[in-house]
């Protein structure tokens, strides 16, 4: 079996694996706190920040835990979409599951970018990946990411209370999923 072409293409954006050198490109958004609010992480506050990112995102590749793309709008990175946490097996037993992870600089927000790169994301994970299902949570109240799986038809699964806390703020996170043969349903 050959290696995929990790380069994704849709009617307005193109999709590369992140590199090393997108860090630059990357820094404007990564280190707006608005971007990272409703995120897992804060923003940068340093180029070495971003740099040390976008070394953790190439191990996690090569290790094949996770695979992350920068989304492309004529020439210029605008956001970045992921699928992480791949996880094969353990001892007898196959998951093939992975989770989603996205964000998308604010000025690009409403566009229908998000709904273009995650359809080219999700035909990627289970077409190339193999993967049997796809989770995504979001922190709620965050109406765009509520929005954008309800758009590539997510169904929801259940409301982890109080998931995690993030300055000092527990926040309940609601979780979709997708299976595979939900996926070739509803994208034949």
């Amino acid at each position: 079996m050959t290696a995929p072409d990790y380069t994704l293409t849709t009617d307005r954006l193109r999709l590369e694996l992140l590199k090393p050198g997108d860090a630059e490109a990357l820094w404007p958004f990564v280190s707006d706190p608005a971007v990272s609010e409703l995120m897992s992480w804060e923003a940068h506050t340093s180029m070495e920040e971003t740099v040390a990112f976008l070394a953790a995102v190439d191990v996690s590749f090569k290790a094949g835990r996770a695979v992350s793309w920068g989304i492309y709008l004529e020439g210029k990175i605008i956001g970045v979409f992921s699928v992480i946490s791949i996880h094969r097996k353990h001892r007898l037993l196959t998951y093939d599951k992975a989770e989603l992870a996205y964000w998308i600089g604010p000025e690009y927000q409403g566009k229908g970018y998000m709904t273009e790169a995650g359809g080219k994301v999700l035909d990627f994970a289970f077409r190339k990946l193999g993967l049997h299902k796809i989770y995504v949570g979001f922190h709620e109240g965050n109406k765009g990411s509520k929005g954008l799986i309800e758009r590539l038809k997510f169904r929801y699964s259940h409301t982890e209370k109080e998931a995690f806390s993030k300055n000092n703020q527990w926040v309940d996170v609601p979780y979709y999923e997708m299976l595979e043969k939900e996926y070739f349903e509803l994208y034949k």
